[in-house]
């Protein structure tokens, strides 16, 4: 039996996806292990454990703060595991007990946060830099979401490639009745996520317009709420919010329905660390327009028509293929139904279950291989 920590204090945020998964799959798994959730502080009361091998204990520690490097690290010594895993790469750089990071993607070192002065922004990215660096040296395992992401990792921090380990992410259907959102528009491009300047709405909002001269009734919803990146591009852009729809925060039923009942979902992101929302899109029957950049084509393979995201033409052409042509659609509805079946959460646990088990073990790092650490997705 071993005693293992896991860093949640992400446990509740939209990457806690990852975590609440991961725990639940663990707690599935036969196994003589116990875990020890360190979960915000404010948040304990929302947790329930699994099972009698689950708890919980609460930190107020922030990310990349004196706090996490000296009052985390005291109190999972505290603890006294066998092995902790932080399921996001910020963490105490010196701790004294073997450990198992997670990268889901090197996006804090790549882009600046339009929130932020650019002296403070550079700051942080170079301290996030410093940080991570240290994380992915000092660990016995690299956990990474895509074959993209790892070589993000290694290309970043130098991480030795016998370190890193993929285990794929998945995308489960909405359980809940689908609860219609209201929206102006007869047919819609949908979005799903933050507002941030990477996700390439202002241009995806350019090439929907693009289409409206042949297709009135088009329009583009965003889905989510709107954060302080959305807010600047509606002050800068009024254009935008008359001719998209923002819904604000809507329900995992109002999800489901704007997905079952979008003419395309539309990911031009330019970076992504595995693309969960495009995945859910194809479980619901919702065909995909994506981006060429990053881990995309790795996660959707054949299931997406593909644009490069910095080219408004081909964003346009790519959405009135899919919106103009039943056939393409419906090939790509069939084609995202395969997809979405060569992932699974529950392998996911069991592979990183098989992680921990190594760690345990070794001395050294995992000497896994990352291309073949997890399974990588036929094509469809």
């Amino acid at each position: 039996m071993a005693h293992i920590v896991l860093d949640a204090r992400g446990y509740f945020t939209t990457t806690g996806r990852y975590i609440r998964k991961l725990v639940e799959g663990l707690s599935r798994l036969e196994d003589d292990h116990r875990y020890t959730l360190v979960l915000p502080a404010d948040r304990l009361e929302d947790w329930s454990p699994p099972s009698e091998r689950f708890r919980a204990v609460g930190s107020s520690a922030p990310f990349f703060s004196f706090a996490e490097q000296v009052g985390l690290a005291r109190q999972i010594r505290a603890l006294r595991p066998d092995l902790v895993h932080f399921c996001m790469p910020q963490q105490p750089v010196v701790l004294g007990i073997p450990r198992v990071t997670t990268f889901h993607d090197m996006t804090l070192l790549k882009i600046r946060n339009a929130k932020k002065s650019r002296v403070v922004s550079w700051s942080r990215r170079a301290v996030g830099r410093v940080a991570f660096t240290a994380a992915a040296h000092v660990g016995r395992a690299n956990i990474v979401v895509s074959r993209f992401s790892a070589e993000d990792l290694r290309r970043f921090t130098g991480a030795p490639r016998r370190s890193i380990v993929l285990t794929y992410e998945a995308a489960d259907a909405i359980t809940d009745a689908a609860e219609t959102v209201p929206v102006p528009f007869e047919r819609f491009v949908l979005f799903v996520g933050n507002q941030v300047p990477y996700k390439n709405l202002e241009r995806l909002f350019d090439a929907v317009q693009d289409l409206a001269p042949t297709h009135p009734g088009l329009g583009l919803v965003v889905a989510g709420r709107i954060d302080d990146d959305g807010r600047r591009i509606l002050q800068r852009r009024p254009d935008i919010a008359r001719g998209a729809h923002f819904t604000g925060y809507v329900s995992d039923g109002g999800l489901r329905w704007l997905y079952e009942n979008a003419a395309v979902f539309a990911f031009p992101s330019f970076l992504e660390g595995f693309g969960l929302p495009g995945l859910e899109a194809m479980r619901h029957g919702c065909p995909v327009a994506s981006s060429t950049a990053t881990c995309l084509p790795e996660i959707y393979g054949d299931a997406a028509i593909y644009f490069a995201p910095d080219d408004r033409g081909a964003m346009a052409s790519a959405l009135r293929r899919v919106i103009e042509d039943p056939k393409v659609a419906a090939s790509l509805v069939r084609r995202g139904r395969r997809r979405v079946e060569d992932f699974s959460w529950e392998r996911m646990a069991d592979e990183t279950r098989a992680v921990y088990e190594r760690a345990l073990r070794a001395r050294d790092a995992v000497t896994t291989d990352p291309v073949e650490a997890g399974r990588p997705p036929g094509n469809g």
